[in-house]
């Protein structure tokens, strides 16, 4: 029989069935990890002290095909809600549809930048109705889930961060907004809504950051009504290719989430819990395959330093509940320039948070005694005995986690030549030819990150000069004659502004001789875009490979051009039962010195236990094959130096100088006793020995 919970909201937390609930909650994305992680993840969350996960809701991976619905394996977002409630776990669902996440598209389909006259994410009739039909569609998926029937689901959220598109779309983007929120009334979910930075009437407003508790008294004048919920407490930070790993240390961590509930916060998500892995071409522009994000759990749902401090947190915050949730915010008693205390007590307990805002450490009375408040730290003293210091990580709590190799693993490498399009099997051909290039994605749709652009010109003597590709994205690989020349230089920018602006022209440095050349471009498309600010621009304009003229010195190639989409290995399914269809060869010698190579990579399951990876240092680009399923994109480029100033004192760098991301996830579910990885290699490299 179904027992159904009402949830509902005052100034102070979430009511579940008339009980304010403190929501300690972690994010967990379902399609980041493989379904027989998902019972181990939920378990570690559970005894981490977690009472709530979070996910997103992916609509690009659900619908990859209008109208062609997929909930199958690690998109079996109903098992992975009941995984939840099995383990005493309620659910937050962020529907969107737009999720952000640095997901591909940002979390829409692709095919939606194909319905005529869209404009994304403002009131756009278009683009209204595929979200609304989408959204009524999950929303019939789901219900069993929701509490209002008897599921675990306690709040769903609608949108996501509008808040940085707001400006760009004035009274019309306000507009969508409340048509957004109307839409959530009517799907009479039966759980509130919420809409994290930036909402409107009928919604929840919460907070993301690194730290919440400087927003929370402006949220409170705000919102005198509504608890202060934290739907995204950053742990660390994503990495993207080109730049160094990105870390935040557990410290600081316990420190922003403590110093939130002293405040009066009563909702935390961690964002993320456990980050896992953006598998196949799932992840967003620039976006590493690892999407670790220095979280809690590590990318193989690991317990790490970082889980086992706030595990402590958490106890004390469980403990003492119900004495933080009975009582109104207390107000801060000044103990310095930089220092607070909160408390909060009745006639039985008492629990205090002394909090050092400061970069010293300062000395304090705890009752008579005098103690340390160290820097940047949150003291939790309950019923008079320090019970947790945010600053102090216990020596047990401590795990270092080093990759260990596997000793002649690797069993047989071969290979195959992926050809140049002039080379191609008739029947695998469908090029178009046109005056000047296409844009990729009107040829591709994103169902492939390659597109090959090919023409001829002539010079009339010997000479070196500059080719440059204006109006061109991601990276170009430069064959002349057929031969490989150029690539494009790294980093590159996240956030490359205007499609007119200097981050979308390219240029190379050739040496020629006199006569006809053919010029052959692989564009590698490297993700979409998450957001508008990524290119100054509505996500619709969102544009690959090269849609403006290619320019020898100061003369524009004119000739025809000839655009082939793919690539023969993707076409034949080398990853799969194509493999056998091609020459594959075991001399590796003219292989290694060559571009565009497929290998192929025997080994045997290992009896070692835990996670499995492989080290991919000695390639340089490409995808990534275990036994046909698409482990994602590799990209060994090395790391640079640079920082976002706003994260500076939050989140340092590791590992500048080497690449971004060099070992990929296995996952155990993928392998079988006689293992196939296959590598498409865009570039010249060494492959795992």
């Amino acid at each position: 029989m179904e027992i159904s919970a009402t949830v509902s909201y005052d100034s102070r937390a979430i009511v579940i069935n008339g009980q304010r609930t403190l929501l300690l909650c972690g994010a967990i994305h379902y399609p980041r990890s493989t379904p027989d992680m998902w019972p181990e993840l939920l378990r570690q969350s559970k005894e981490a002290g977690l009472n709530t996960v979070e996910t997103y809701v992916f609509w690009n991976l659900h619908e990859q095909e209008r109208g062609v619905f997929d909930f199958s394996d690690r998109l079996d977002l109903f098992h992975f809600c009941e995984l939840a409630e099995q383990y005493g776990l309620h659910v937050i669902l962020r529907i969107g549809p737009y999720i952000c996440a640095e997901t591909n598209y940002g979390g829409l389909p692709a095919w939606l930048r194909e319905v005529p006259n869209i404009a994304i994410r403002t009131y756009n009739q278009p683009f209204m109705r595929e979200m609304e039909r989408w959204v009524r569609f999950l929303v019939d998926y789901i219900r069993p889930l929701l509490a209002s029937h008897g599921g675990p689901i306690i709040l769903a959220q609608l949108e996501n961060e509008y808040e940085n598109v707001a400006s760009r779309y004035g009274a019309e983007g306000q507009r969508y907004l409340r048509w957004v929120s109307e839409l959530g009334q009517a799907l009479n979910l039966g759980v509130p809504l919420v809409m994290c930075v930036g909402a409107t009437e009928g919604a929840i407003e919460t907070m993301n950051g690194f730290y919440a508790h400087p927003m929370l008294e402006q949220h409170i004048l705000n919102h005198p009504d509504q608890p202060g919920i934290w739907t995204e407490a950053w742990p660390g930070w994503y990495d993207t290719y080109g730049y160094p790993h990105h870390i935040r240390t557990p410290q600081d961590v316990a420190y922003g989430v403590a110093r939130f509930i002293a405040a009066g916060g009563t909702g935390v998500n961690y964002y993320m819990w456990h980050g896992g892995t953006n598998f196949g071409r799932e992840a967003m522009y620039l976006q590493t395959t690892s999407y670790d994000f220095n979280a809690p759990l590590n990318e193989f749902g690991q317990p790490t330093t970082k889980s086992q401090h706030l595990a402590g947190l958490h106890r004390v915050l469980h403990d003492y509940a119900g004495l933080l949730l009975e009582q109104e915010r207390p107000q801060p008693q000044a103990l310095g320039e930089q220092q607070w205390a909160y408390s909060y007590a009745n006639d039985t307990h008492s629990l205090t948070f002394l909090c050092n805002d400061g970069p010293l450490p300062i000395n304090c009375l705890l009752g008579e005694e005098k103690i340390e408040l160290p820097a940047h730290a949150v003291l939790l003293v309950g019923d008079g005995t320090i019970l947790y210091n945010t600053a102090e990580v216990d020596a047990t709590h401590t795990l270092q986690r080093t990759h260990q190799p596997l000793e002649q693993a690797i069993k047989r490498i071969d290979w195959y030549a992926e050809p140049l399009p002039e080379h191609w099997p008739v029947e695998l051909r469908s090029a178009t030819t046109a005056p000047q290039p296409v844009e990729q994605l009107s040829l591709t749709h994103d169902r492939t990150d390659y597109c090959w652009y090919s023409t001829t010109f002539s010079t009339s003597d010997a000479e070196e000069g500059t080719l440059s590709l204006i109006g061109f994205a991601d990276v170009a690989h430069i064959f002349v004659d057929g031969q490989f020349i150029a690539t494009s230089p790294t980093p590159l920018i996240e956030n490359r502004g205007s499609f007119e602006g200097s981050a979308f022209t390219q240029s190379f440095h050739l040496s020629l001789s006199a006569g006809q050349h053919e010029i052959t471009i692989l564009s590698c498309a490297v993700g979409l875009i998450k957001g508008d600010w990524m290119i100054d621009a509505n996500m619709v304009e969102e544009r690959k490979g090269l849609w403006g003229h290619a320019r020898w010195n100061s003369t524009v190639l004119e000739g025809n051009w000839s655009m082939q989409p793919g690539l023969v290995g993707e076409q034949a399914a080398l990853f799969a039962a194509g493999a056998a269809l091609v020459p594959w060869q075991q001399e590796s010698d003219e292989a290694i010195n060559q571009a565009l190579r497929w290998w192929r990579l025997s080994f045997n399951r290992s009896e070692a236990t835990g996670p499995l990876t492989v080290d991919l240092n000695g390639m340089q680009k490409g995808m990534a094959w275990l036994n046909g399923h698409c482990i994602g994109r590799y990209w060994l480029t090395p790391a640079t130096e640079e920082q976002a100033d706003w994260q500076k004192n939050i989140i340092f760098t590791q590992d500048t100088g080497s690449p971004t991301q060099r070992y990929y996830h296995l996952p155990q579910t993928w392998l079988q006793e006689e293992n196939t990885l296959l590598l498409f290699e865009e570039l010249v490299a060494i492959p795992p020995q």
